[in-house]
């Protein structure tokens, strides 16, 4: 079995049924990095410049690369799997996706449901999500980008090394508390990046939604959105993920518990159960893959 789909499988087994480990994945050493309590080259010139991320990110980055290439093919690949797997569950969340999503359908009231649906996104969006189906939709999707399809994209394409810089990316767009450690031309040109990096792994999540739920509805959805927007199908915006989610969501036909139904959740019930189906979508074309010899 290839090494990236062994690593990917233990790595999504452990995250899911043992969420206490989710407690090793600590990013305070990264902040310290960034604010340069032990780094030596915060503050300089090429550190403040809009290519300062070769450093912030690109260092940290460039050590798991050099261990990537070390250990090939070493050991009858048992270093690679290691390093795979550590990095990929290290990367994975930062925080459990189906524990924050519980936590909003089993609120006992409005506000800790409010609550609750704050902690989806990297950080506490201003303004607040609200519970519309239109919100709820965008926010599990767009959690299950950050969380899972991005880095397991990068993973699939890079190895640990992918992983690794589209986590560090991601939470220097999307977290105040990283953002602000660095400077200004520096973390915009991060943010673009993390735009780009983005951009596949939501393309591919549309594809495999098509094929995981209504594929005319999300085909027709995709169109539309380029269409609206006039920027032809290359446009960095990633909205067509978000209005191929809610068009998806809309045109299911699946049967749900009484309570579930009778509640304004059932597009979050919705939205969760297609995120899993299309991670099972990624998982048998990884299998595929390695089938094929195409994945070694």
């Amino acid at each position: 079995m290839s090494t990236a789909l062994l690593a990917v499988i233990v790595s999504i087994i452990l995250s899911h049924s043992i969420p206490e480990l989710g407690r090793l994945r600590h990013y305070g050493w990264f902040e310290a990095w960034l604010r340069g309590d032990f780094n030596p080259l915060a503050g300089g010139s090429l550190w403040s410049g809009r290519f300062g991320g070769w450093w912030s990110v690109g260092l940290p980055v460039l050590i798991v690369a050099l261990l990537q290439i070390l250990f090939a093919g070493r050991a009858y690949g048992f270093p690679s799997f290691l390093l795979a797997m550590v990095v990929l569950f290290y990367c994975w969340g930062p925080r459990d996706l189906d524990a924050d999503i519980a936590a909003v359908t089993h609120a006992t009231d409005r506000d800790t449901r409010m609550s609750a649906l704050q902690n989806l996104p990297t950080d506490p969006p201003s303004p607040a999500l609200g519970l519309d189906g239109r919100s709820l939709v965008d926010a599990v999707f767009r959690a299950a980008l950050t969380r899972w399809f991005g880095v397991l994209f990068w993973f699939l394409l890079l190895g640990a090394t992918g992983a690794l810089l589209y986590r560090f990316v991601q939470l220097i767009a999307q977290s105040e508390t990283f953002r602000s450690a660095l400077p200004r031309a520096h973390a915009d040109a991060l943010r673009e990046l993390h735009i780009l990096l983005d951009w596949p792994a939501a393309q591919l999540m549309t594809l495999s939604m098509a094929l995981a739920a209504d594929f005319d509805a999300v085909a027709q959805s995709w169109r539309d959105f380029h269409h609206s927007i006039g920027q032809g199908y290359l446009v960095r915006d990633i909205g067509f993920l978000f209005a191929a989610a809610r068009a998806s969501v809309d045109a299911e036909d699946e049967d749900f518990d009484d309570e579930a139904a009778n509640t304004t959740l059932l597009p979050l019930h919705q939205s969760h159960s297609l995120i899993w189906r299309i991670l099972v979508v990624w998982m048998a074309v990884l299998a595929l893959f390695v089938l094929a010899g195409w994945i070694g």
